[in-house]
């Protein structure tokens, strides 16, 4: 994906926030291709001073403009040299002991949903930052089927970055990658107490902020999808009963047990019609389904937020809601 007008409106957010950037890792050597007029942006609200189309021409890499985020040390890690990049080594097994706790910020634009073995993938990354340092993620979330190996969720981020394992997520962002795009802070599904789903027609970025706040076990144990522990605990507390019918013979109507015999006894061109008649109101009643599921972002569990300030990191994300409308913190 690379260092792309989104990823770099988020770069700036995450300074705003507090992120780190001192001793910076990126995962696979960023190139850098943000459009001149969000760099503008971008430089006014960093207070530096650089024509953007200069500096666009002289940057295929994202290293400089790290740099100005705060980076002094800046490397960048992938499986092959054939973008030059500094560490080699594949995402797909463990980090060298040199590697661990070595940076204060750890950035992947859009390389980890290339790797098969996600969890290890994650694993290194979280590994390699100090504690106090940030972990921050620009992948792909809806809408883009064979980009790469996955497609992230929030359940899937929430999950992995989570206290037990060391982390702390101090933001999760959606953000459609269409003109004008809206950007969203995306509530932990824990916290909410529901599934943090979402069905919309625009390819959409899922963008993560986490912070290590302590050595962990990582994935050990795994994380568990929260609506189901949820369950489970319920289960425990309360034992599922006996089967009311114990010799096991079906009681439910003919109608709901099986198909009605007289079918068997119509003419064919009235199955036929009957048929044409059934397929027309299932397809009338499809397209009312759709108009209701197609809800993109019009859930309890999303919260709008301006593009402004979102680049100031002014996120108000104490007022992000449960599914009952309730702030969750």
């Amino acid at each position: 994906m690379g260092l792309d007008t989104a990823s770099v409106k988020f770069l700036c957010a995450a300074r705003s926030l507090g992120v780190d950037f001192t001793s910076t890792a990126m995962i696979g050597r960023q190139q850098f291709f943000p459009d001149p007029a969000t760099l503008q942006r971008v430089f006014s609200i960093l207070g530096v001073n650089h024509d953007p189309k200069e500096f666009l021409r002289e940057n295929l890499y994202g290293e400089r403009f790290f740099a100005l985020l705060g980076a002094k040390d800046i490397a960048s890690i992938d499986c092959s040299s054939y973008e030059n990049a500094s560490i080699i080594h594949d995402m797909n097994v463990p980090i060298p002991d040199d590697l661990r706790e070595r940076f204060s910020a750890v950035y992947d634009g859009g390389t980890l949903e290339h790797v098969f073995n996600i969890p290890q993938a994650f694993k290194n990354c979280m590994e390699m930052v100090r504690i106090g340092g940030h972990f921050a993620q620009a992948n792909v979330a809806n809408n883009f089927m064979g980009h790469g190996f996955w497609q992230f969720s929030p359940e899937l981020l929430f999950g992995a970055f989570s206290p037990g394992n060391g982390y702390q997520i101090e933001v999760v962002l959606l953000h459609e990658v269409i003109p004008g795009g809206a950007w969203y802070i995306v509530a932990n599904p824990d916290e909410v107490r529901s599934r943090v789903e979402l069905c919309n027609n625009s390819p959409t970025y899922i963008l993560t902020v986490a912070r290590r706040v302590a050595r962990a076990a990582i994935f050990n144990p795994p994380p568990l999808q929260s609506d189901y522990v949820a369950r489970w605990k319920g289960t425990a507390n309360n034992p599922p009963q006996p089967a009311s019918n114990p010799g096991g013979r079906d009681t439910r109507p003919r109608a709901v047990r099986g198909p009605i015999g007289w079918r068997r006894h119509l003419p064919l061109p009235v199955k036929r019609a009957m048929r044409a008649a059934l397929d027309r109101a299932f397809d009338v009643y499809n397209e009312k389904l759709k108009r209701v599921i197609i809800r993109g972002f019009k859930r309890p569990y999303y919260k709008q937020v301006s593009e402004e300030d979102l680049l100031r990191g002014k996120l108000g994300l104490e007022a992000v809601p449960d599914q009952h409308g309730v702030p969750t913190r």
